[in-house]
């Protein structure tokens, strides 16, 4: 098996399907007397929906039905729901409407009046954790999720004190965590340090914007649900389709031959291709849900963003003796992934400092939802160290190579906060032969 790629021209074997037209995607699948399915979504970030009144919408010719959140399925916050009464975020689905084509259901969501009541929101998550500061939803502000099956919620609202204690108006404060680990001496590593660096960074959250926006059609043959879905797995997804759907796993046949591009986004399940599924056990007929561009940029997850502070201490050879990380991720308004934890074990795994200190907390934005995306942590954290890596080089007068040759993870390297031992690591062997093949 040794470089049997590598080096070598090879064929993947979906290739020929995609380039002749033969892969199916989802939304190629059909079946006979299938009805379409449109959104009706959310125009605020944040409200509660009092009232709603189809009645003109279901006299039109070819609507079959309408479903609101009351016909959904219990779900227990801050999972993302399939519909909803409480949209948190500018194009949260309210309700959707099937009918014999998306013309028709488009027309009819037209007709549909409904009230919103406009409740309070925020799409920063330093106003959130300001005192008095805004709540994206009920129940608490922050979250962690490193557990994502059990996530804790909690009410944290930073002190007056906390934000006036920074020197200028750029600087993070550092109020409260949800969650942290220290190893080593931090203190001391940064009394010892020739050089401190103490940075305020940004880094933007970017939509997964897969070329194939979230796609599913379903139906329903002898009490099994049949799903042709846009997914990048055919089988992780499959416990949480169906509690979404209310069924067992085994009544749940899943359909995934082709993927438009995931990134992350489509790893898990996603609420709205459990959708049709509900629409076509309701009006007997298969039900097809393949949304917008728009709706994608909606629904379709993106990279959490992040505010944070680093503090990293070099002794004079470049050695990074202390580094102190504290990150605020914007979750978006549901449950969203681990990335802030992610972004304390990436130093450790890349700079193996001699100690560390690692803070942070997820905050409810009034936002699209977040996901993981490619390297989940790990993007937003090699933007926030290589400048600084470079700025460290530039200030002990040595070279860029060479400081990252110094701090790189040897075979046996430690990462994270408990100080786990890698499995493997060539990192620093890499570094050398790049710097040859490149002629640095």
């Amino acid at each position: 098996m040794a470089y049997s790629l590598l080096g070598k021209d090879f064929t993947p074997p979906d290739i020929h399907g995609k380039v002749t037209g033969r892969a199916k995607y989802a939304e190629d699948f059909r079946a006979e007397g299938m009805a379409f399915c449109k959104l009706l979504t959310s125009p605020v970030p944040h409200g509660r929906v009092t009232n709603i009144d189809a009645t003109a919408a279901l006299a039109m010719e070819g609507v079959y039905a309408v479903m609101t959140a009351d016909e959904m399925p219990e779900i227990p916050a801050p999972e993302h729901l399939i519909l909803t009464n409480e949209p948190m975020y500018v194009g949260a689905p309210i309700l959707a409407v099937a009918a014999i084509d998306e013309t028709t259901a488009e027309n009819a969501i037209e007709q549909i009046s409904f009230d919103l009541e406009p409740l309070q929101f925020t799409v920063d998550p330093l106003e959130s954790l300001y005192p008095g500061g805004p709540d994206a939803r009920p129940g608490g502000n922050a979250i962690d999720n490193y557990n994502l099956g059990s996530p804790t919620i909690r009410q944290i609202k930073w002190t007056a004190r906390d934000f006036g204690s920074v020197e200028d108006g750029y600087q993070l404060p550092l109020g409260e965590p949800i969650a942290e680990w220290t190893f080593g001496d931090v203190d001391g590593g940064f009394e010892r340090a020739a050089l401190v660096l103490d940075e305020t960074f940004v880094t933007a959250s970017t939509a997964h914007h897969s070329m194939e926006p979230r796609t599913c059609m379903a139906y329903w043959e002898n009490g099994k649900c049949i799903a042709h879905i846009s997914s990048q797995s055919h089988t992780a997804i499959v416990p949480y389709l169906a509690r979404m759907i209310g069924i067992e796993t085994s009544d749940l046949i899943v359909v995934a031959e082709t993927c438009g591009g995931g990134f992350g986004s489509k790893g898990n399940g996603y609420p709205l291709m459990a959708l049709p599924a509900h629409l076509s056990r309701k009006i007997g007929r298969p039900v097809m849900l393949r949304i917008s561009r728009a709706e994608e940029y909606a629904n379709g997850s993106a990279r959490h963003g992040f505010q944070g502070r680093v503090r990293l201490g070099f002794r004079e050879d470049g050695r990074l003796l202390a580094a102190d990380l504290y990150v605020v991720q914007e979750n978006g308004a549901v449950k969203g992934f681990r990335d802030f934890h992610y972004a304390g074990n990436v130093v450790t795994a890349l700079y193996q400092p001699a100690s560390m200190r690692w803070r942070g907390l997820g905050v409810f934005t009034n936002t699209p939802p977040r996901g993981a995306q490619r390297g989940p942590g790990h993007n937003q954290t090699s933007a926030i160290m290589e400048p600084l890596m470079d700025k460290a080089a530039r200030e002990l007068g040595i070279d860029r190579l060479a400081i990252r040759e110094i701090n790189a993870a040897p075979i046996n390297g430690l990462v994270n906060g408990s100080q786990s031992a890698l499995s493997s690591c060539y990192m620093r062997d890499a570094l050398v032969k790049g710097g040859e093949e490149f002629g640095w």
